[in-house]
């Protein structure tokens, strides 16, 4: 995902029913998947269907993209389901699928009209996770060219509320946790390979679990940074050229805090911009910021310059 149909998905789940239950049957998959004796098929759920709440962006809902880049679901993108009672289990999209369907791989899972079931997004193979503490991550984010999104989706943490089958069909729709920050940034020629935006002190989330049993669940941070990065790569611009940059973060108030955005580039120049948004940013809503003036700083100023020389990080302490 984010390559995902954020935007009212229906997914359609062949269902297949367990023959036989006993000690030795088990999902066949790479990661281990808990016995399934003890789960009764009821034939009346016959289809199961993913829904995806619309981003909001910044006040007005999004339409089926954003700036003109499609989100659907792509092969890989794995969801995790709980019933409430006993452990998890997986779906995984097939290979080739388009933003309005997807089919997934449910491996011998029968769902039950008995059962209540909780749904996230993405999934952590640890069948035996505590649902109560989901973890969640924002090290790591790297977009591969300019305006790209597929980077998003493993950083896109989703839930869904306790959800039965209703007349033959159990149907998800899952809410999103995070805050995008849509960054625009007009920057002079040349190949850049990281950005970063930086606040006065450690506001930012960096780890962090979610209450998937919760009525209302958010992100609960367990480690703060000052900073959040993204890596950048074939973004070469041979002339000064606006381009832009998706942060995924955790909802942060920001209103009326001065942050500095900073691009790095392969020379080890680094352009630096200040923003003072006006508002918290909130789970499920896309944030601009726009920086059309950068400067150029000395290194000794550097947030993003890592490893320079023999002296380690210039800067900055994002993970």
């Amino acid at each position: 995902m984010f390559n995902k149909s954020y935007y009212s998905l229906t997914l359609m789940l062949l269902l297949f029913l367990l023959s036989s239950c006993s000690k030795d049957n088990k999902i066949v998959s790479e990661i281990d998947q808990p016995d399934l004796d003890q789960v009764k098929v009821d034939e009346d759920v016959k289809t199961v269907s993913f829904n995806v709440s619309n981003y909001i962006v910044d006040g007005a809902l999004t339409k089926t993209d954003i700036d003109g880049n499609n989100f659907v679901w792509t092969s890989g993108d794995t969801v995790g389901i709980y019933p409430n009672t006993g452990a998890q289990v997986y779906f995984a999209v097939n290979a080739g699928q388009s933003a309005s369907s997807a089919s997934f791989d449910g491996g011998g899972w029968g769902f039950k009209t008995s059962a209540t079931y909780y749904g996230y997004y993405p999934f952590i193979g640890n069948i035996y996770l505590d649902r109560t503490k989901i973890p969640v991550s924002y090290s790591g984010q790297k977009q591969v060219g300019q305006s790209t999104t597929s980077h998003m989706g493993p950083y896109d943490y989703m839930y869904t509320l306790p959800t039965s089958a209703s007349s033959g069909s159990l149907n998800f729709t899952f809410k999103h946790l995070n805050s995008i920050v849509y960054f625009i940034a007009t920057l002079p020629a040349g190949t850049y390979t990281k950005m970063a935006i930086t606040a006065p002190s450690e506001l930012f989330t960096s780890k962090g679990y979610f209450n998937l049993m919760s009525s209302s669940p958010v992100i609960v941070p367990t480690d703060y940074t000052n900073q959040i990065t993204i890596d950048l790569e074939n973004i070469t611009l041979t002339a000064q050229t606006t381009f832009n940059v998706y942060f995924m973060c955790a909802p942060v108030n920001l209103n009326g805090i001065e942050v500095t955005v900073s691009a790095l580039n392969s020379e080890r120049k680094e352009y630096q911009c200040k923003k003072t948004p006006s508002r918290a940013y909130v789970a499920g809503t896309i944030y601009y910021l726009t920086c059309s003036s950068f400067s150029e700083v000395p290194q000794s100023m550097g947030l993003i310059i890592d490893d320079w020389g023999d002296g380690g990080d210039i800067g900055g302490t994002a993970d």
